[in-house]
């Protein structure tokens, strides 16, 4: 089967070559040599197209013969290139087998290259060297013009040269954004600063946007993903997979450093309004770069909106600049730091923008440019960014080293407010219990007086029968009285008023309730003594029966006495 496959390339190859020979003798007539000079490049208008037949609106393809003197004693090396991305075949004879190479290029081929448009071709020494090139139409073979793009020649030490130094540059670029990213990361994997992820990613968008700027998606990737359109009939518009990452990591960069000087400068805490703004244009700028970028790599609609890309990038820059420059004014710390760090970068990405508004296409070393400078100028903003952090950690560890005194102090104040607490429980407990054997002495001392005063009466009025008996005795014996009898009247005399003795329950009376009589009638002036001995039984607590057996009066008087009392009290 391989076998099979490699013979019917061969028969396809010999068919290819009688074409050329075929329709070489009318091109051979009117194509002139073309001779070389010592400039670096040469670039071929006009070419013949080998066929009087090539109808451009209905052909696939068409071929194209040029014919280049070497009038140098050297064989001369160049590199082959069409002005326009287009898929070609380049045939050319060697001299020393005799045998035609085939070798194709452009943008649908996969051979390893950054630029895989090229091709190298070998021009000998004094003679004429015939190139026939097969360029490729598929999806535009339905214009109404003939594309016929310049055919470019480089001396191919001068495009080694530069390709070297393009990956120099390149590669350079890539471990220092790899570098810086890494470290970054991790310092914000101990810090938790935003402003530190942001930066990565941004950093993050400068690689991709590198990468996809000069072609090396061609190298990493091995697929070939592009669409070509005409454009007003005879502009051809190209886009790939390099354009596509491009544009991605544009928006990635400008939109991670948008929110790096956010996160940097602290706007969201000390201006809210630039701050919607930053965010506001962001997201504009996702959409604008974003949606035409999907658009154009999924072949649905080509937008080529270069110029209005660079645009919105130096009024991005123009608003981040705007913000710092306020920020500085209104003493914020880190200003005058970002300041300083973006002063050189950013005036690098504006060139590099302007440039391509200016010249459309992209710039060979603006960019490259601008990441290193972004790189060092940073790395010093973000070195003293955390200086600063350093100085709030400390400041928020000597806060904390207070706090936590205070919070000891409080502690401490908590336990012996606790400790007084407890002892002002225990010292109440103890009054408590001393108030409870108070009111017990107190209310034992009130059923002592009440018992003292009811025993009194009781004498008292016994004393008063005796004494009535003994005057029923007298009559009855007016001369033989004994003298025992006369003792018995003699006592009886001395003891018949003591329920009289006032003085004597006011001072017992006294000894339980200090100062009761003195403050009653500080605030009752106008009671009388009977009122006032009243008042003192009703405090004891006597009942109703009990005073009035103590006064020698009537429950029912009583009790219209403590009424009137209650009155007399009340007004």
């Amino acid at each position: 089967m391989r076998r099979s496959f490699q013979s019917t390339a061969l028969l396809i190859s010999i068919v290819k070559i009688l074409l050329c020979f075929i329709c070489m003798p009318m091109a051979l007539k009117a194509q002139q040599p073309i001779p070389l000079t010592n400039a670096d490049s040469l670039i071929i208008k006009n070419y013949a197209i080998l066929t009087s037949h090539f109808q451009p609106l209905t052909s696939n393809s068409y071929w194209a013969k040029i014919v280049i003197r070497n009038p140098y004693p050297n064989d001369e090396q160049y590199v082959l290139s069409l002005s326009q991305p287009l898929n070609y075949s380049l045939y050319q004879l060697e001299m020393n087998t005799g045998k035609w190479a085939i070798s194709e290029a452009g943008p649908g081929v996969s051979n390893g290259k950054r630029t895989p448009i090229i091709n190298h071709c070998t021009l000998k020494k004094y003679s004429d060297n015939t190139i026939y090139i097969k360029i490729e139409l598929p999806d535009i073979a339905q214009t109404t013009r003939l594309i016929k793009p310049d055919i470019i020649l480089e001396k191919e030490v001068i495009y080694s040269s530069r390709e070297s130094f393009v990956n120099l540059s390149f590669w350079t670029c890539c471990i220092m954004l790899i570098s810086f990213s890494c470290y970054n990361f991790y310092i914000y994997l101990q810090l938790k600063d935003k402003a530190y992820l942001y930066y990565v990613i941004a950093q993050a968008g400068a690689l991709l946007y590198l990468t996809g700027d000069k072609f090396f998606f061609n190298v990493l990737l091995p697929v070939r993903i592009y669409h070509q359109r005409i454009v007003d009939g005879s502009v051809l518009t190209h886009y790939n997979l390099n354009d596509f990452f491009e544009h991605i990591g544009a928006a990635v960069l400008m939109c991670g450093f948008v929110n790096f000087s956010r996160f940097y400068l602290q706007t969201k805490e000390q201006m809210p309004g630039y701050d919607q703004m930053l965010r506001v244009l962001s997201y504009m700028y996702m959409l604008i770069i974003g949606l035409p970028a999907l658009l154009n790599i999924s072949g649905l609609y080509m937008i080529n909106r270069t110029i209005f890309n660079s645009v919105f990038i130096m009024i991005m820059i123009i608003a981040c600049l705007l913000t710092a420059l306020v920020a500085y004014q209104r003493k914020i710390r880190m200003a005058k730091h970002f300041l300083l760090a973006n002063l050189i970068p950013l005036s690098f990405i504006a060139m590099a923008s302007f440039y391509i508004i200016w010249y459309r296409e992209s710039s060979q070393l603006l960019p490259e440019i601008a990441i290193l400078s972004q790189i060092l100028t940073f790395a010093v903003a973000l070195v003293a960014r955390i200086k600063v952090i350093n100085e709030e950690l400390t400041c928020k560890a000597l806060e904390a080293i207070t706090m936590k005194a205070d919070l000891d102090e409080l502690e401490y104040q908590r336990l012996l407010a606790e400790q007084q607490r407890t002892h002002a429980a225990i010292v109440m407990e103890i009054e408590q219990e001393k108030n409870e054997l108070l009111q017990q002495k107190l209310e034992a001392n009130q059923r002592e007086l009440a018992g003292s005063s009811l025993h009194l009466h009781q004498k008292t009025k016994l004393l008063s029968d005796l004494k009535t008996q003994l005057r029923y005795i007298d009559p009855k014996m007016p001369h033989d009285q004994p003298e025992i009898l006369k003792n018995i009247k003699s006592s009886l005399n001395d003891n018949q008023y003591l329920d009289e003795r006032w003085g004597n329950f006011k001072l017992h009376f006294e000894q339980v309730h200090p100062d009761f009589f003195k403050d009653l009638l500080a605030n009752h002036p106008g009671f009388t003594t009977y009122e006032v001995r009243l008042y003192a039984y009703f405090h004891i607590n006597l009942s109703t029966k009990e005073i009035a057996t103590l006064l020698n009066i009537a429950p029912a008087s009583v009790r219209q006495a403590k009424t009137r009392l209650l009155k007399k009290i009340n007004q």
